[in-house]
């Protein structure tokens, strides 16, 4: 089970590796919740999303309700709308920017 209790469409902050500090948005998980599948929009696009074990992420909410309802919908999401997420949930400047 994921430690973190994370679910597509949180925003976390990498707490490990070279991208700790990094701002991302989880898009999925995988194998029942050994890690998560993570994006920035800019060096980590939604095309090839980041693997990264939940015990190295910090929980820092959740998206907005627009594309927390392209989650649900199982609709697809582009990297500005991601980059513009992270952007609003930091207040204009993302940790590790």
């Amino acid at each position: 089970m994921n430690p973190a209790g994370l679910r597509s469409g949180a925003v976390v902050v990498s707490t490990a590796g070279r991208d700790r500090g990094r701002a991302f948005l989880v898009v999925g998980l995988g194998d029942e919740g050994r890690y998560a599948l993570v994006v920035d929009g800019q060096l980590r696009r939604v095309a090839k999303p980041k693997k990264k074990n939940p015990r190295h992420l910090e929980y820092r909410g959740m998206v907005g309700e627009e594309l927390l309802r392209k989650f649900e919908n199982g609709k697809a999401i582009s990297d500005q709308e991601v980059e513009r997420a992270l952007l609003l949930m930091f207040e204009g400047s993302r940790p590790h920017d």
